[in-house]
């Protein structure tokens, strides 16, 4: 299912993307957006499939997949059924190792044309980069990422205790939260320089939206199984 929401995320990145397309391809007119356009579907991709694979190993699991979404912030797997930690791991880390693959098979297709001033290398060149970015993002220890349900699933492994596991994944995510802006904000300022705005402004909106993360998975940690639900900023 493609939300509403998608289409407001295709429209900024596409114009956010078309100054790096003018730069590489200054001739090109009206043809940049169709460039920059291009890798914001070729990105969307990459988050289906990550969504995929989600979805794949959940039913191979023998769950009931309720929904697969492109959204606003990439997207999202809910999956039902009950099952234990490793149901719940084995479906998590797959989304991530996706995104990896895929990066490395950019990647390698790059190579043939690095140093060339062209079209195929910029789109090469930033699939294997988004995918490497989405891949590892996903595996930072917070809710609701993957790596968050994956330690989740560690510590209810390890307790027997499913609640427990969600409020350590919980923290730690806050943990997290606090680095990354502590890492966008004051390491810059401890070596006498200014962090710089984009810098901060993607270091804001990921340490909120882990700080945040936690808080409906806490709510439903008593009532349900969780359900693979990843973020993407891009």
């Amino acid at each position: 299912m493609v939300t509403p929401s998608w289409f407001v995320a295709a429209a900024v990145l596409t114009v956010l993307f078309a100054p790096t397309v003018r730069y590489v391809s200054p001739d090109l007119g009206v043809g940049t957006y169709v460039v920059a356009l291009a890798f914001v579907l070729l990105l969307f991709l990459s988050v289906f499939l990550h969504e995929a694979a989600h979805a794949l190993v959940a039913r191979a699991r023998g769950h009931e997949v309720h929904e697969l979404a492109l959204t606003l912030w990439g997207g999202h797997t809910a999956y039902g059924g009950g099952g234990g930690p490793l149901d719940a791991f084995l479906v998590a880390v797959v989304g991530p190792v996706t995104n990896l693959v895929l990066a490395g098979a950019f990647w390698a297709a790059f190579q043939p044309v690095r140093g060339d001033a062209s079209i195929a290398g910029l789109l090469l060149y930033a699939g294997a980069f988004s995918n490497a970015f989405v891949g590892i993002f996903n595996l930072l220890p917070g809710l609701p990422l993957d790596g968050g349900q994956m330690l989740e699933s560690a510590v209810w492994g390890g307790t027997g205790n499913r609640e427990k596991g969600t409020v350590a994944a919980g923290w730690v995510g806050r943990a997290v939260a606090v680095a990354v802006i502590v890492w966008a904000v004051g390491v810059p300022l401890a070596r006498g320089g200014q962090p710089s705005l984009t810098t901060v402004i993607w270091g804001v909106l990921i340490g909120g939206f882990l700080w945040q993360g936690p808080r409906r998975p806490w709510r439903r940690a008593r009532r349900a199984p969780p359900s693979p639900t990843c973020v993407r900023p891009t």
